[in-house]
């Protein structure tokens, strides 16, 4: 699916927080962005480079997930081979191999294959492709050579990412069709959802995919699982989410199903979709609020995210659209990614008339059950995952809480825009060192690697001069599960990998404070309430504080002050009396140490 606007990772202000911005001209940036990208030459005759575009990537991957024998790489790259030796268009080849597969299975000759095949007749065969010797132990050949074929950067700019036969039925499993019901996949790809799918008739089958070639993959694979049947595959090629009127008047667009699952594309916005709820305009929360609708009442719709879905702050209306709306029925949390991609995924299934105080989470094999309330428990409606014993911790917290980080400063380290050419492993004269996230150790930082020629004209992106000289500041890992803070009182320079924090709180110190954010019971709450592995400003301005005697804050203060000078069995003692302030039990305390460190003590 085409996409005319792009995700971009270029640091922001609150250090490059997951965001989606809006539509600039062709690049689908935004302002900001689009100068910074100017002012380092980025932009080079009215295009991107590859630093920032991963979307003209040339370079093709193999997704080794999709493959059920892995030795049939081999004839893969064979095809692909074949197809740019001889400048055959991947249609043809497709094509080529499609009808091979007919006539391995005895299906070619028949009256309704023939009708099927005659809607491509305008497409060139490659008749030694006819005739090669196709594997027979893959669920989807012709799939695997097409995501083979296609460009690291078209599939990025199309969110086409096959679902591996493991994942789809797992998906698919517990759907039943004993009484006709239908199932629909409205980006159905090559099928594989559609191929996992227990119906005796095919015409329960129905899918929806705005590639030609994926379409036409799904109707040969959809042939030959029911080479017995005579029937014309009812998958359609059409945009889903386009709202035109002629579009529209397509009866699959307008009826209702028992069953409906997919992968939807990730990463974008679609620009000509019809009015949604889905203030963020992504394109895989679209996809789930347009297909909800056309599911029956009492139907189970499940769908294939990116585990970003579960926390990140652009995708709050989803979520809250799946907790209040669709009936969420359960979480299955993955440890896969797709190739040439990072995100991990996760699926989530709704029934539509369903409302429950109560979803089942699955992973690694293991089950447990949550309250749908605990995701209120975070502004931004975090799927969270919360126990009874996480809750038993955090509701304590909170009910102590007073103050949170609001009203505090914050800034970004300085973006160079060149590390290489700008930072230098040895002092020259006119430098000063500049600290990395790799440098910063709760409470404490390690002897700078780098130093800057700091030219403020000359850098991408700084923050105010007297943040970074202030006389006191705490600075954290951007990049990181667990909050490590150190602190600094010599103005010190500070890479983006790290941002700057001048917290207020009353009755508390800057160390103070610090000896909060570095503890154990604050590491628990931050993982249980947003689990990502990224330090947002916008979740920790949702930690609570207490308020704490002049006594407490003076201890706590002098035990950092202990720690800042090399005595580090003091942070236990800090532990222990962080502990002490909320009245932990021994239970509730070796449990957050256990979650925290691995272990209870």
């Amino acid at each position: 699916m085409e996409r005319d606007t792009v995700k971009v990772c270029v640091p922001p202000e609150e250090g490059c927080e997951q965001a989606y911005v809006s539509e600039i001209g062709q690049y689908g940036i935004s302002n900001a962005t689009l100068r910074n990208w100017e002012k380092l030459n980025t932009k080079k005759d009215g295009r991107l480079t590859a630093r920032a575009n991963k979307r003209k990537s040339k370079k093709r991957v193999l997704p080794i997930e999709y493959f059920n024998n892995r030795e049939n790489a081999s004839f893969v790259q064979e095809v692909l081979d074949y197809i740019d030796k001889n400048a055959i268009d991947v249609f043809s080849a497709l094509l080529s191999l499609g009808i091979n597969l007919l006539k391995r299975n005895k299906i070619d000759h028949k009256e309704h294959v023939a009708s099927v095949l005659n809607e491509y007749s305008n497409i060139e065969i490659a008749k030694e492709l006819t005739t090669v010797a196709v594997p027979d132990d893959e669920f989807d050949i012709l799939g695997l050579v097409y995501q083979s074929y296609l460009r690291e950067g078209k599939k990025n700019i199309t969110g086409s990412y096959y679902t591996p036969q493991k994942i789809a039925w797992n998906m698919t499993k517990d759907f039943g069709f004993s009484n006709n019901e239908s199932f629909f996949d409205p980006c159905c790809g090559s099928g594989a959802f559609l191929l996992t799918i227990n119906a005796k008739e095919p015409n329960q089958i129905f899918g929806v995919d705005n590639d030609e070639i994926a379409v036409f993959i799904s109707k040969i694979n959809l042939l030959v699982k029911y080479k017995d049947t005579e029937f014309i595959p009812q998958i359609y090629c059409l945009d889903f989410l386009v709202g035109c009127s002629i579009m529209q008047q397509h009866p699959i667009l307008k009826r209702e199903f028992d069953y409906i699952a997919t992968n939807p594309p990730w990463g974008a916005m679609h620009r000509e979709s019809e009015p949604c709820s889905i203030a963020s305009k992504e394109t895989f929360s679209r996809f789930f609020v347009k297909a909800f609708q056309q599911l029956k009442d009492g139907g189970a719709i499940r769908f294939l995210f990116p585990d970003s879905i579960l926390n990140v702050k652009a995708h709050k209306d989803i979520r809250r659209f799946i907790l209040e709306e669709a009936g969420l029925v359960s979480v299955t949390l993955y440890d896969d990614t797709f190739s040439g991609v990072s995100t991990r995924y996760v699926d989530i299934k709704c029934r539509k008339g369903v409302d429950k105080d109560k979803f089942k989470v699955y992973s690694n094999k293991e089950e447990k059950v949550v309250k749908r309330k605990t995701v209120y428990e975070t502004e931004d409606l975090v799927f969270n995952l919360l126990s009874d014993d996480d809750l038993s911790v955090i509701r304590l917290v909170k009910s102590r809480g007073k103050f949170s980080l609001k009203n505090s400063i914050w800034a970004l380290g300085v973006v160079t825009g060149d590390n290489k050419g700008k930072l230098f492993p040895e002092h020259h004269t006119g430098m000063e060192k500049i600290y990395t996230g790799k440098e910063i150790q709760p409470y404490v930082l390690l002897p700078a690697q780098n130093y800057i020629l700091y030219d403020r004209a000359n850098l991408q992106q700084v923050a105010k001069e007297e943040i970074y000289r202030a006389p006191e500041k705490l600075v954290y890992k951007f990049i990181s599960n667990k909050l490590t803070f150190a602190y600094d009182s010599n103005a010190s320079l500070f890479l983006n990998s790290s941002n700057i924090l001048i917290p207020k709180i009353p009755s508390m110190s800057i160390k103070t404070i610090m000896a909060f954010l570095n503890s154990s019971l604050f590491q628990f709450v931050y993982l249980k309430l947003f689990g990502q592995i990224k330090v947002l400003r916008g979740n920790l301005e949702e930690l609570l504080f207490p308020e704490i005697s002049k006594i407490d804050n003076s201890q706590l203060s002098a035990l950092v002050d202990d720690v800042l000078k090399g005595h580090t069995e003091k942070q236990e003692n800090i532990e222990e009396y962080i502990f002490s302030i909320y009245g932990l039990t021994e239970k509730q305390m070796s449990y957050i140490k256990k979650t925290v460190y691995g272990k209870a003590n």
